[in-house]
């Protein structure tokens, strides 16, 4: 299968590193120092080094280099300031092409189908903890890895081979996947938001890893996750009843020491993903008038701090 991704960091060059391992032509969009790398040596996973099919920094270039690819899959991160879908919808070579949207964000699904159309996204959810060690180098730490997907409520999207090919793609690849067709994927997409978002928002105001969030922690980390719940389903999405202590026993589930990217970025000073994650659920939650104070007293104290 030829598949195209914008982005090659550890979300994007990780599981378009596993694909490319499987036997499928890949093709990155990437910049910089990691671009570099991707045509010198190829993706380091960990020690082992795959040579992607094709690497450049454009859409419309790697589109001239590979041909029109079967599936698109978008593993940018949502940052401010960052054009999110590069210059994806100004290719008039890809129109009709799926597009796989892997943000860990609420709205950003939906910015997607305003760009693309409703029918042509696919909302996804991935699970991974995943370090960037340098240019095109990640490694997986324990854990999941797995990348559940399908299109937006209320969108009856066209019955796709590619759509079934990418499905199988996946588990060939050894990536776990479930594809949700009639608009269920956003009950996971919220899941994951209860969880990704709260413990990246809180681990970086208190400067600590899981293992503290969940220990010492444990109810400012629930009532984060009650407001993400309260905001969900204000918007109409169906949590389960008990999602917040799923929830909570996933997180009990991880490694001690791990943190999230988010969690990451804000403390290094880097551009991050706090507005787009906390931002877009309190955005949300606002849209249907549900309060969201333990959320803004988070993102308003982080971005006074850092």
């Amino acid at each position: 299968m030829k598949i195209m991704i914008l982005g090659a960091g550890a979300v994007g060059g990780y599981y378009g590193g596993k694909l490319q391992q499987a036997g499928h032509e890949v093709g990155f969009i990437a910049r910089g120092a990691t671009l570099e790398a991707l045509r010198e040596r190829g993706l380091d996973l960990g020690g082992k080094v795959v040579a992607p099919s094709w690497a450049a920094e454009s859409a419309a270039e790697l589109v001239q280099a590979m041909g029109t690819p079967e599936v698109i899959i978008v593993a940018s991160k949502a940052l401010p300031g960052n054009a999110t879908f590069g210059d994806l919808p100004q290719v008039d070579e890809l129109a009709g092409v799926p597009v796989v949207t892997t943000h860990n964000s609420v709205e950003t699904h939906y910015e997607a189908a305003r760009l693309f159309g409703d029918e042509r996204v696919f909302a996804a959810v991935i699970r991974a903890y995943l370090t960037r060690t340098g240019p095109a180098e990640i490694r997986l730490n324990p854990g999941p890895l797995s990348l559940n997907f399908g299109p937006l409520p209320g969108v009856r999207a066209p019955e796709l081979d590619a759509v079934g090919r990418f499905h199988a793609a996946l588990h060939a690849a050894g990536i776990d996947s479930e594809y949700f067709p009639d608009g269920e994927i956003m009950v996971d997409v919220w899941s994951k938001a209860m969880f990704v978002a709260t413990t990246g928002a809180l681990g970086a105001l208190a400067g600590r890893p899981m293992g503290v969030l969940r220990t010492e922690l444990r109810p400012q980390l629930r009532g984060l996750m009650d407001e993400v719940a309260a905001a969900g389903r204000g918007c109409g999405v169906a949590l389960p009843a008990d999602i917040v202590d799923r929830t909570l026993a996933f997180a009990d589930e991880q490694y001690a020491e791990a943190t999230s990217s988010m969690h990451r970025d804000i403390e290094a000073g880097l551009p991050n993903e706090l507005d787009a994650q906390i931002g877009a659920v309190r955005r949300m939650a606002a849209s249907v008038e549900v309060g969201t104070p333990l959320l803004d007293y988070t993102q308003a104290v982080l971005e006074a701090r850092f």
